[in-house]
Formats: C-alpha cells, structure tokens, sequence
C-alpha cells in the first residue's frame, strides 16, 4: 500500500522590529511586537513537533538563506521553501505547487498568527483530505487559517480581496463556481491586532487555569512581560 506523503508548510517571516505585527503598535513597541511575534512563532514549531507522519515546512518571506531561518530548520528539523510571487494569493499556489513538485500528495498552509490552534485541528485536515480536494479552516475575522488541498492547485486564488474581511467569502465563491469538493474545519481565530492580543492573553490565562499549564508558553511568557491595558 503506497503512503501518502504529506506536508505542512508554516508561513513565517524574520521577527525584526518594526517589519512584523505593525498592527500591534503603538500600543506595544517595535521589539516587544516582535518577540511576540518570535513566541508566536517558536510555540508553533514545539506544538506541530508532535504531528506524526507529517513533513514540516517553512514558507520563509525574504529568503530560507536567512540565518533566522537556517537556524530554526537546524533546530527543528525543518525543510525551507521562498514564499514566492506577490500577494498573499500568489504565495500560496506557488507554496502547493512546489509541495506537490517535491513528491508530495497532501499540502496544508498555516500562518504563525495562531498560537494556541489545537494540534489536532491541523490533523483532521489532512485526515478530511483523504476524502475532499480542498480544506479550509475559516477565522474569526473573515479570512481563513488553514488552507489544504490534495490533487492539484485548486482555482481558487484569483479575485480575493486578500487582507480584508471578505478573503472567505469570496473564496468559498470561488469553491462553488469550480465545484470542489471542499470540507471545513472549526472556526479560529487570528492574532492580528492589540484587540487580539488582549483576548489572546485571557484566552491563555483561561486555559491554564482549566489544565495547569500554558496552552502556548513562549506566547504566554512573553506576553506576562507586556503592558496591554484595556479594553
């Protein structure tokens, strides 16, 4: 019986003050949204850590040369692709296609905004992809966290208005005009704003209360070292 080969591939930038979560500012300042972003990061990779029969993939903006990147494949055990190509749209069907030129069968694309997603949302995806084409998993603000597909490139990345409040909307228009068998997981949200990370904080507080211990650690340790306010 022939294996499947799957990949995740996580989206990630450098964590350089001033060029990462800007939309954290000015409430925090460029090195603290920074290593929040850094957290946000490090939290991904130790929880994906445990995803068996999965290869880990760094979509890396600017370029998989860069040491931060080197590093982190080093540590983790990570391939690196570029993020290829223009808007958000284009680096994603250049990310599937690359997977799929690489050997695989199953890609899934994930951003590193979503530190406390449960590990087993990003394992039903790949599990929904035995029986469906494309997988989504929509956000809380009207994009979506988690794209996988098996196949092919599915047509779906053209006249989405990326960065706004429509990205799922419109591409579930774009599912339905090319009639895809498509599954959707449960809803998450995004880190995207200094709303988000007030929430995310209590979000986190919440969970350890409940479990004993952090959902997220190396978000939930920055994040004590934080200043966030109200409301």
């Amino acid at each position: 019986m022939q294996t499947t080969k799957k990949v995740l591939i996580i989206f990630a930038k450098v964590p350089k003050p001033g060029q990462v979560k800007t939309r954290f500012q000015p409430d925090l300042p460029p090195d603290a949204s920074a290593r929040l972003y850094l957290a946000f990061i490090l939290d991904m990779l130790n929880t994906t850590a445990s995803l068996k029969g999965v290869t880990r993939m760094l979509g890396c903006d600017s370029s998989r040369r860069d040491p931060f990147f080197k590093d982190l494949a080093e540590q983790y055990g990570l391939d690196l692709i570029d993020q290829a190509g223009g808007d958000l749209g284009v680096r994603m069907q250049s990310a599937i296609a690359e997977a799929y030129r690489l050997g695989f069968d199953q890609a899934v694309i994930i951003g590193t905004d979503i530190p406390t997603l449960p590990v087993g949302y990003i394992q039903k995806a790949f599990k929904l992809l035995k029986r469906h084409s494309l997988v989504l998993g929509p956000g809380t603000d009207g994009g979506y966290y988690l794209l996988g597909c098996s196949g092919s490139v599915p047509p779906i990345f053209d006249a989405v208005a990326w960065g706004t409040g429509r990205v799922l909307t419109q591409t579930l228009q774009r599912v339905a005009d090319s009639n895809l068998n498509a599954a959707l997981l449960p809803f998450w949200y995004d880190v995207d704003t200094i709303q988000d990370v007030r929430w995310l904080s209590e979000h986190l507080s919440y969970l350890e209360r409940r479990t004993g211990k952090p959902a997220a650690p190396e978000t939930a340790r920055v994040l004590k070292t934080l200043k966030l306010g109200g409301p």
